[in-house]
């Protein structure tokens, strides 16, 4: 049996700011190989699907480009164009056309076990379904669509982000089967609000007796927010079940490699310097003297870790490089060079979750260890300081001794004018902060 599948690979990512501004989600690169093409090895990997339609958007020339030069082996693979950013529901309308029968929907920013494909696109054909959707228990359904069923376990519906007496707390999560019966119930569903008129379309299909749920606990991250990123390397690292060294890397004898650590060709890792996995060096990339990778670390191509630089869970894009830094907690994206001494800040003084600027609300990363995020092609001076959750547009700088606290917009300079500080009481007992805790975590 083999099935279609539609990728949604379009939406403006205002979230993501300012990842987001010079290159589309699916694009932002893990482990070497960009968010959607880690989705097309998925479908490759489930054995279901020959036909895949790729949903963009028009600015995403990128996407149709990396794609054209990369073609994933074995999909037959289409195009269509989101117009104007109307909804999933308006996207999947876009494919109508060169689809027949059933077919899977599914995120180009989504990251779980691709056997989940498989276990979905044989429901839904064995039972004969018109919508099978995938639910996975979460610990605030508020915040989601969230499953109700009946006392049988068989699913009668979606409540969207119940404020009050959840029907469960089963969340429905971005991969979906459908029937070609969605295409009526979507025709018989107003546009209206265009962010749930998908889930109004299949809620119909449900209350007409044909839905059905897989409950799946496996690994599983959604791009939404920049920190979602850490997250999903996090998960893409974990697959790693062994070193990894490309036959053209060089290693010094006086270097340590410890653990899963992967170097792409043409890698070099000069003495004393340590890496700890599980960690992704992407190709022609230079591992400096005294320097120290831990924490799952993922670079890019090209990169540089410079003589005594610590970097720590943090991802870099490709040309990226250090120089006597530390980069903790951070997402930094192409292009991008460090001073002698910048660092970023990845911990508040009170150790609490630290927040970040999303729109015009300041929420919580929900991450006690969070650093930077900084666009291409950005550039910091000497001693430079970047504060927990700081934002920093493309093409902007960062100058010497500069203690960032607030988001840099793109195509700006901060330039450091006076040496001024303001002396109070301190309200932290920082003697009972919690270092014994943390000395253990370290010591395993």
């Amino acid at each position: 049996m083999t099935i279609q599948a539609v990728i949604l690979a379009g939406g403006i990512g205002k979230r993501i700011a300012p990842l987001g501004i010079n290159k589309p989600k699916a694009m932002f690169k893990i482990m070497g190989k960009p968010l959607i093409q880690h989705v097309l090895e998925a479908v490759q990997s489930s054995g279901m699907v020959e036909r895949v339609v790729v949903v963009v958007g028009p600015e995403d020339q990128q996407i149709h480009e990396f794609l054209a030069q990369n073609p994933p082996a074995g999909l037959e693979l289409h195009f269509t164009v989101q117009e104007q950013p109307l909804g999933q529901a308006n996207a999947l309308e876009t494919a109508r056309g060169l689809l027949s029968g059933a077919f899977l929907a599914l995120n180009a920013n989504d990251i779980y076990d691709p056997a989940l494909l498989t276990e979905l696109a044989r429901k839904g054909s064995q039972e004969n379904l018109d919508v099978c959707l995938v639910g996975r228990a979460v610990d605030e359904p508020s915040k989601f669509g969230v499953m109700s069923f009946d006392k049988q376990g068989c699913l009668t519906g979606v409540v969207e982000k119940p404020q009050k007496d959840p029907p469960s707390k089963i969340a429905v999560i971005g991969l979906y089967y459908f029937s070609a019966n969605f295409w009526a119930a979507l025709d018989a569903t107003p546009r209206g609000n265009t962010d749930d008129q998908l889930e109004r379309a299949y809620t119909r299909l449900i209350e007409q007796g044909g839905g059905g749920h897989i409950d799946y606990d496996g690994p599983f991250a959604s791009y939404k927010f920049p920190w979602d990123l850490l997250t999903i390397n996090d998960l893409m690292l974990r697959r790693l079940s062994a070193p990894c060294l490309a036959a053209t890397a060089k290693v010094s004898p006086l270097a340590v490699l410890d653990g899963n650590v992967v170097l792409e060709q043409g890698v070099r890792v000069f003495e004393n310097a340590i890496i700890r996995g599980p960690a992704y060096i992407g190709s022609d990339s230079i591992i400096g003297n005294q320097t120290l990778i831990r924490g799952g670390t993922s670079t890019g191509s090209y990169c540089v870790v410079g003589f005594g630089t610590e970097i720590s869970h943090t991802i870099f894009g490709d040309h990226v490089w250090t120089h006597k830094n530390f980069v903790g907690d951070s997402i930094i994206s192409d292009n991008c060079s460090f001073g002698a001494g910048t660092i970023t800040a990845n911990l508040r003084f009170d150790e609490g979750p630290v927040k970040v600027q999303v729109g015009d609300k300041r929420i919580s990363s929900g991450m006690p260890h969070f650093g930077v995020i900084m666009a291409e092609d950005c550039r910091t001076g000497c001693n430079a300081v970047l504060l927990p959750g700081t934002k920093i547009g493309p093409n902007s700088a960062v100058g010497p001794g500069v203690v960032l606290d607030d988001d840099l917009l793109p195509g700006k300079m901060a330039l450091l004018q006076a040496n001024a500080y303001h002396i109070k009481d301190n309200p932290l007992d920082i003697h009972k902060l919690s270092r014994a805790e943390r000395m253990k975590m370290l010591k395993g």
